[in-house]
C-alpha cells in the first residue's frame, strides 16, 4: 500500500537519493535548478510517497516570478519515481493531488519543464505560445498548466528566480503556508 504524505524534513536524504537514481547525479546541471538555489520550495506543495519504509515517489513545487510584474508563480519539479515503481500511477497521483492543493490555494499558474506527451494529461500545454519564456531552456519543453484562465495572457512573459518579495507576497496570500522565514535574501 502506497503512503502519499507531505515531505517532512526527515525525507531529505531519502528525496535526494532518489532523484539521483531518477535523473543522475548531473541533474542539478538543469536549466530549471536556477530557479531552486537558495530558495526553498512550496513546502504544502511537496510531497512523498512511500511503499511502507521505502521513499518511492517526490514531487516539489518552487516559488518562482513570471513577467515584467514579478507575478508570483510555481515551478513543479522534480517529480521523482523509483525507476521499479514507474508505471504504477504513484507520479500520478503525486501530481494530481499536489495539482488540485495548488489550485485551492488560488495559484494562478504552474509551469514546468517536461515532455508533453507525459503532462498533457494533467492538462499542461506549450507556455511559449502563450508567451512564456525559461532563458537557456527549449520553448516547446517548457509547460504552463493555467489554473486561473486570464493567466495565460495576463502573466505572460520570462521566468525568473524568485525573491524575499515573492515568498512573502505568496505567504501573505497563503499565510498557512510560512515558509518565508526559511527563504533567503
Amino acid at each position: 500500500m502506497i503512503d502519499y504524505l507531505p515531505e517532512a524534513l526527515d525525507d531529505q536524504d531519502a528525496i535526494e537519493a532518489l532523484l539521483d537514481l531518477a535523473f543522475g547525479p548531473d541533474r542539478t546541471n538543469k536549466k530549471s535548478y536556477r530557479f531552486r538555489r537558495n530558495i526553498p520550495p512550496v513546502p504544502a506543495l511537496c510531497w512523498v510517497a512511500y511503499d511502507g519504509d521505502r521513499l518511492v515517489a517526490t514531487i516539489r513545487y518552487w516559488p518562482i516570478r513570471v513577467g515584467k510584474a514579478g507575478t508570483p508563480s510555481v515551478l513543479l519539479g522534480p517529480l521523482g519515481v523509483a525507476p521499479d515503481r514507474r508505471g504504477d500511477g504513484i507520479g500520478v497521483t503525486l501530481v494530481m493531488r499536489t495539482m488540485e492543493l495548488a489550485r485551492q490555494a488560488g495559484i494562478r499558474t504552474i509551469l514546468l519543464v517536461g515532455d508533453l506527451g507525459y503532462y498533457a494529461r494533467f492538462g499542461f500545454e506549450p507556455a511559449a505560445p502563450h508567451g512564456y519564456r525559461m532563458t537557456g531552456e527549449k520553448p516547446h519543453r517548457l509547460l504552463i498548466e493555467p489554473l486561473v484562465a486570464s493567466a495565460l495572457t495576463e502573466d505572460a512573459g520570462l521566468l525568473r528566480t524568485a525573491t524575499r518579495a515573492t515568498i512573502e507576497a505568496l505567504d501573505a496570500e497563503h499565510p498557512t503556508w510560512r515558509w518565508a522565514e526559511r527563504a533567503v535574501a
